[in-house]
């Protein structure tokens, strides 16, 4: 009897679970280049290659017998575009170069670029659910205003107003519907949180829906005289002082520079934008508080097979999450 027909007999009488181990010893022998990818719907480590599709390699569960590609459930499925160019595009996203600028340099149509950056955008705020920003130790908390906007689209017919070239101010002055309110903190150690709750002035609703699930119970939260602020000790039991009361000698420590500074931050980047799509504003301050100080952007963690709630087909983007207010 030749050595592969005993092997054939040996594996023949083994028990499925003798079967389990000899397979995972085998895939601990592959090299590391050849490693398969951890099967996305299950999370199953022992698959196979199944062939190629568009010139992409295949894989197989052989738990669940689903296919799938390296690709499958992430945010560059259903893509034309090689990885590599997703890697570029990532980066420029969020280094917050021009979109025009990546499009052109990597030969992509303006609605390409622009559906590619709303999958990024989407794929940060999944991220950041999944992981929210804890604002701990000293943090200030204050707002800030940017014009509404209808970017890329006409205005709705029960808007009163004419439309607004770019750079254009708002009719009326100071507060009013027209200006869309951004509350943010700013943890002085690092960490930066930001979102747009309602038109003009929050009430103290919307600042505990904002902040709720982002403030750590250690936090000594600085603010201004609004009152709403007041009343954030109690959803994490944090302690919360109006810095326009402490003594001029405290003046160095009781202040708001931290978040005055994100708020510069935010607007600078809202002018270098030209404005942005009241609607999308949310996505965008996800963008701004994850690069916000920060040196190393979280590249790669927007390509890990294994995060399923990374992916979203354009169509879902486009409509889900909108701010609408």
């Amino acid at each position: 009897m030749s050595a592969m027909k005993k092997l054939l007999e040996f594996i023949s009488n083994l028990t499925e679970e003798k079967i389990g181990l000899l397979l995972e010893f085998a895939f601990q022998l592959l090299p590391a280049e050849e490693e398969r990818p951890c099967c996305p719907y299950c999370g199953e480590k022992y698959v196979i290659k199944y062939g190629k599709k568009d010139g992409k390699q295949r894989f197989q569960c052989k738990k669940c017998k689903k296919t799938f590609m390296l690709t499958t459930n992430t945010i560059v499925a259903e893509s034309h575009q090689p990885i590599s160019v997703w890697r570029q595009f990532v980066a420029d996203t969020l280094h917050l170069r021009p979109l025009d600028d990546s499009a052109q340099e990597l030969n992509l149509s303006h609605q390409c670029a622009f559906d590619m950056r709303h999958k990024i955008l989407f794929a940060l705020q999944d991220l950041y659910q999944d992981n929210p920003t804890m604002l701990g130790e000293v943090t200030e908390l204050d707002e800030t205003y940017v014009l509404e906007s209808y970017k890329g689209k006409a205005l709705p017919n029960h808007i009163d107003r004419n439309p607004r070239k770019h750079g254009a101010k708002a009719a009326k002055p100071g507060l009013s519907n027209e200006q869309i309110c951004v509350c943010a903190g700013v943890q002085r150690s690092g960490a930066s949180f930001a979102v747009a709750v309602n038109r003009a002035k929050p009430s103290i609703e919307e600042l505990k829906e904002a902040f709720g699930g982002h403030i750590d119970k250690s936090a000594m939260l600085l603010c201004d005289g609004l009152r709403g602020y007041s009343s954030l000790n109690t959803l994490a039991d944090c302690e919360v002082i109006d810095v326009n009361n402490a003594d001029l000698k405290e003046k160095s420590f009781y202040n708001l520079n931290s978040v005055n500074n994100f708020h510069s931050f935010i607007k600078e980047q809202y002018r270098a934008w030209r404005g942005v799509a009241t609607k999308y504003l949310n996505r965008y301050m996800t963008l701004l508080c994850a690069v916000y100080r920060t040196v190393n952007a979280p590249v790669d963690q927007l390509f890990k097979c294994s995060k399923r709630c990374f992916y979203h087909p354009i169509r879902e983007v486009k409509s889900a999450g909108l701010l609408l207010i």
